[in-house]
């Protein structure tokens, strides 16, 4: 540990570099490729054992011989100083698969070693994906597609201020789907930034036993990038000697930047995982427990000496995640009774699709693989022309990667489409701020002709749907998550609050009281009801109403809560501005209704915490006593 990098194959002096060189500075090429060699098995062992929530396995191991041969041999980089303005960048533009990259950083000395112990724990800067919070980490990624964009940019900006580093950045294949890329590849063109190295790791895989030609056809990716303007090299990612050639000859052409294509399997080196059918997932919850240890197995055979530095101490049996529901199940049932009825129905996925749906209506099945914008483009010349989509979202990146298709397309054309998601809120919690939910409430209410649901459980999920279905026009179904991280205070167990019909325009009384109302919906429902209960068992008569029409919102219900109690409180897990909570406070302001008032919500912030749900949400103020104590305040009950 502690090690730093000479950089650019290993030509130089410390001085000229301003870092140290590797303890032993390797010339003979042989023995260089067989160092690096055992660097990217010392990634691949110890990104496994790591075992995070998140663990994007596949992805972690076809890239580990790209990041050994960067971090090892070609990087400009100093870990004592971080922010050093000669270096060179790196970027993770997909954000996941950190797993190798983060091993590789701790062990060069970037931070403790130590750290890699509670990756995705809370209050650790280690996410589920590489985000600022670690040091040495130039950008925080997640949201697909971007990074060749900003890779661009950041070129451009050394290019300008005469700086000598490069920009070298790993995408994967499947988010080269998204548009985004080939818009900054033009620029990188453009611009002739041949100090810009984009690396492809070419695994063929992008989700569980699907393949990107399978998904969406990317082939000939050399060819395309040529047409881009860039100089182009394909190889064997797993041949460590084409890894080095190809990176010390770039820039491969004067005048323009640089794609290397490697060649990768996904799961490289561990036989059940390098079929690609595992696209991430945790060891005793997702992955048979027994298998970490086959697999560390596998990989450290004929190891020059022992490469597991990471203590092997997660339990796998305690790793299961507390199941809400089954969303994805119900959302299956209602796609193929809705198509049953009506031959119109059509499912638009983006990187999702029902398999079972494809087989028995393939001329209906839509999947524009990782392409939000496409999606809800789609889906819109799919309604123009008579169909009826019902469009599998992944939250939050619809609306926030979609929202002009949504506003000037879909719902300015009024389009008989139906979008369907279910991760409001925090229940991400380990992949960090690009995959939390929190602003889609205050972004669907401002948009013309859309309808705005949302459902508490699996049952009031198939209610909402029927209702959406019985709209001629735009509707979004926010249903509830299927599952959060231990840590959840007990609400596993929480008896689930009796609803009534499910009418839109209409938000439904889940209990009343005399002191209090709690409005809330989505996850926040659940916490509120226990708040609630405890608070009744003091002596606090508090009511709850479920925002299930946050759009059209239901205004009568909000008079007839202050006309009952002195006291309401909204609750969300989304932001405080433009929410619920900014709906409730127009209808009191535009009624003329008298309450005691407060909203409780994301504050205008970027929530950068991981770890629990529980942790997550005590971050930002809205823990059970969080609840507790603003009812208490507002009623001036407090104990």
């Amino acid at each position: 540990m502690g090690q730093t990098n000479l950089g650019h194959y290993g030509v130089g002096t410390a001085d000229q570099l301003k870092t140290n060189q590797l303890e032993t500075i390797v010339t003979d090429r042989s023995e260089l490729v067989k160092h690096l060699a055992e660097k990217a098995r010392f990634l691949r062992i110890n990104a496994l054992a790591l075992n995070n929530r998140t663990l994007h396995a596949g992805g972690a191991l076809s890239s580990s011989d790209l990041l050994a041969v960067l971090f090892y041999h070609v990087l400009r980089i100093d870990p004592q100083n971080p922010d050093w303005a000669d270096r060179d960048v790196f970027i993770n533009s997909r954000g996941h698969a950190c797993e190798p990259l983060f091993v590789a950083m701790a062990d060069l000395g970037f931070f403790p070693w130590d750290d890699l112990q509670n990756i995705e724990e809370a209050g650790c800067h280690l996410h589920g994906l590489s985000a600022t919070t670690t040091p040495g980490v130039e950008i925080s990624m997640g949201s697909l597609g971007t990074g060749i964009s900003i890779a661009s940019g950041m070129a451009l900006s050394m290019r300008t201020q005469q700086r000598p580093g490069r920009v070298y950045i790993i995408t994967g294949d499947g988010e080269l789907q998204e548009g985004l890329s080939w818009e900054g590849a033009l620029t990188a063109s453009k611009y002739g930034l041949e100090n810009l190295v984009v690396i492809v790791d070419r695994n063929k895989y992008q989700s569980n036993d699907r393949g990107t030609e399978q998904v969406m056809p990317l082939e000939p990716l050399d060819d395309k990038f040529r047409a881009f303007g860039f100089a182009v090299r394909r190889i064997d990612g797993h041949d460590i000697g084409q890894v080095v050639e190809a990176l010390e000859a770039a820039p491969l052409a004067s005048g323009k930047p640089t794609c290397i294509i490697a060649d990768t399997i996904k799961g490289k080196g561990v036989s059940f995982l390098e079929s690609g059918h595992i696209h991430c997932g945790r060891f005793g919850r997702d992955i048979d427990p027994e298998l970490l240890n086959q697999a560390i197995s596998e990989l450290e055979t004929d190891a020059a000496a022992p490469l597991l530095r990471i203590d092997v101490r997660r339990q796998c049996d305690s790793v299961s995640e507390i199941a809400l529901g089954s969303i994805a199940n119900v959302f299956s049932e209602k796609l193929h009774e809705w198509a049953a009825k009506d031959p119109r129905v059509c499912y638009v996925g983006v990187d999702t699709m029902d398999v079972a749906f494809q087989e028995k209506y393939p001329d209906r099945a839509f999947d524009v693989g990782i392409a939000e914008q496409d999606e809800l483009a789609l889906a819109t010349g799919l309604a123009m022309q008579g169909m009826i989509p019902l469009i599998q979202a992944w939250a939050p990146f619809t609306p926030l990667r979609n929202f002009d298709q949504l506003r000037t397309y879909l719902c300015r054309h009024n389009c008989n489409a139906k979008i369907i998601g279910w991760t409001l809120g925090l229940v991400n919690n380990s992949h960090g701020t690009t995959h939390h939910d929190l602003e889609s409430t205050a972004l669907y209410r401002v948009v013309p002709n859309l309808t705005v649901l949302t459902a508490f459980d699996d049952d009031q999920f198939r209610q909402a749907f029927d209702a959406a279905m019985a709209i001629d026009g735009p509707v979004v179904v926010l249903g509830p998550p299927e599952h959060y991280a231990p840590g959840a205070d007990g609400l596993e167990d929480l008896p689930l609050p009796a609803h009534g019909d499910y009418v839109v325009g209409k938000s439904q009384w889940i209990c009343r009281g005399s002191d209090a109302t709690i409005v809330t919906y989505g996850p926040a429902l659940r916490y509120a009801w226990q708040a609630a209960e405890k608070l009744r068992a003091d002596g606090v008569a508090v009511g709850i109403i479920n925002t299930t029409s946050i759009k059209p919102f239901d205004a009568d219900i909000i008079a007839e809560a202050a006309a009952a109690a002195p006291a309401m409180l909204v609750v969300e897990e989304q932001t405080v501005i433009g929410g619920v909570g900014s709906a409730v406070a127009e209808v009191i302001a535009e009624r003329r209704l008298t309450t005691a008032f407060r909203r409780m919500g994301i504050a205008d912030q970027f929530v950068e915490d991981v770890g629990d749900w529980t942790y997550c949400r005590a971050g930002v103020g809205l823990a059970i006593d969080d609840v507790i104590r603003n009812v208490q305040e507002l009623t001036q009950r407090g104990t």
